[in-house]
């Protein structure tokens, strides 16, 4: 008995020798550390970014192998279900309309993605009639968008496309054209050659998106480029597979709030916001609140692509149930131009009949009543514009692998219904955070949440 006490005695002075030990290495460590290390981030002729570690020694400090650097960055990032946005302290704002949830052309902070499940140019209007600003994609034919995007209106073009047209071509004279550069790599050299020279040649009477970014640093290049919006996120869209097969991205949520601070920097430095990108937050939007933690964070604007194609009047195409037959789903082509009155209640869709489609039933002596049809359950179909589907609708073939996926989404509300519910909890969630205005709303504390706060909340 004497013994094992003996040896457990000396066993415990050794465990405290070794720790000694151990925290005499981490002080050695932890001096390294705090070692003055500047770094002085540039650009080569390519555009591509380089950055060189400055030491007191030898410009090598690494812990293990690797660089010093990577540990630095190599911190916890954040995606809209890890956040929520704080309440003020106290609200001077008592009713929710005291509270302008537009921005300066009196539409809602909001994008329709350039995806051709979501828009056409049939229903291009009656997006813009809804408050939220539709893009043409790159589906619809050359000439139309060449149109639409020198009408002052949002249109989709390829780099190539965007070069020809506007880069190179023929000086088009229009004093107001809005174009996309719709590419998934905003981070490539050439698409901010182009903009700068495109900018060369129209000044101020253009105006032009790019992205897709997932570097906060790359919203610098976009400054000096004179870019006026910019889609942030990769691989975040619910349509997009990029991220989790080629592991590159940045979690939104903190993705926006850095290029948001990188904005202020230019803004301290007496730069004015007007000539600074505006920050599009594009990608991962899955509800009403996700929409405000964006805006929240920093964003401008909001684009949305899923949650769009869900509506009943989006550009996907729609399919209802019809019930099983020997033991097969049957599925049909949703015939909406037969129906009025559509409405969506306890879980189905229901619609009244267009006197025109009851003449054609009469005609070929068939009687149906006009009120209240049950419809059933509706769905859209939904792909990424990286998908084959999507790689098919713009070139007529798949051209690369697939980064995009296809999916059905229930269709479960009108445009009209969507757009007054976002509407009213944007401007409550101004009025909690004292924001008569989408700028205010930016000023708002926004805070970490566990996993059991989230699962709480999500019910």
């Amino acid at each position: 008995m004497g013994s094992y006490k003996k040896e457990t005695v000396n066993e415990i002075f050794s465990n405290i020798n070794r720790l000694n030990e151990i925290s005499d290495e981490s002080k050695k460590e932890d001096e390294k550390l705090k070692k003055v290390i500047t770094t002085k981030i540039s650009f080569d002729e390519d555009g591509n970014r380089m950055r060189e570690v400055i030491s007191d020694k030898d410009n090598s400090i690494t812990i293990g192998d690797k660089p010093i650097w990577k540990l630095i960055n190599n911190v916890t990032k954040y995606c809209y279900n890890d956040i929520m946005v704080k309440p003020a302290i106290l609200s001077t704002i008592e009713h929710r309309d005291e509270c302008n949830p537009y921005d300066e052309n009196g539409m809602l902070p909001l994008f329709t993605a350039p995806m051709d499940s979501v828009v056409n140019k049939d229903n291009f209007e009656l997006f813009e009639k809804n408050h939220i600003i539709p893009i043409l994609p790159r589906t619809e034919i050359l000439e139309d968008r060449i149109d639409c995007a020198c009408d002052g209106k949002w249109a989709a073009f390829s780099l190539q496309e965007f070069d020809e047209e506007f880069a190179s071509g023929d000086i088009i004279t229009s004093d107001d054209i809005k174009v996309l550069i719709d590419i998934a790599n905003g981070h490539v050299a050439r698409l901010y050659s182009l903009v700068r020279a495109s900018k060369k040649i129209y000044g101020n009477r253009i105006q032009i998106m790019v992205g897709n970014i997932a570097n906060p640093e790359t919203y610098r290049v976009c400054v000096e480029s004179k870019v006026d919006f910019v889609r942030c996120s990769v691989g975040t869209g619910c349509g997009c597979i990029t991220c989790s097969n080629t592991s590159i991205g940045y979690p939104i949520a903190s993705l926006i709030s850095e290029i948001y601070e990188i904005k202020q920097e230019f803004i301290y430095k007496g730069v004015k916001e007007n000539d600074l990108p505006k920050i599009i937050a594009d990608g991962g939007i899955r509800n009403y609140s996700d929409v405000i933690k964006a805006l929240a964070l920093g964003a401008d604007y909001v684009m949305i692509g899923s949650v769009f194609s869900k509506m009943l009047e989006s550009a996907a195409v729609k399919i209802m149930d019809r019930g099983i037959s020997n033991g097969k789903k049957i599925q049909l082509r949703f015939p909406i131009e037969r129906y009025e009155n559509l409405r969506y209640e306890d879980d189905c869709w229901f619609g009244d009949y267009t006197d025109e489609f009851i003449a054609e039933m009469n005609k070929n002596k068939h009687s149906v009543e006009k009120y209240n049809q049950k419809i059933g359950h509706v769905y859209a179909k939904f792909y990424g514009m990286a998908s084959k589907a999507g790689q098919i609708a713009m070139k007529g073939k798949k051209v690369h692998t697939s980064e995009g996926i296809e999916k059905m989404l229930p269709v479960i509300y009108t445009i009209g219904t969507w757009v007054e519910n976002m509407t009213d909890y944007l401007r409550s969630a101004m009025s909690y955070t004292n924001s008569r205005t989408l700028d205010d709303l930016k000023k708002s504390e926004i805070v970490v949440i566990s996993q059991s706060t989230y699962n709480s909340i999500n019910k």
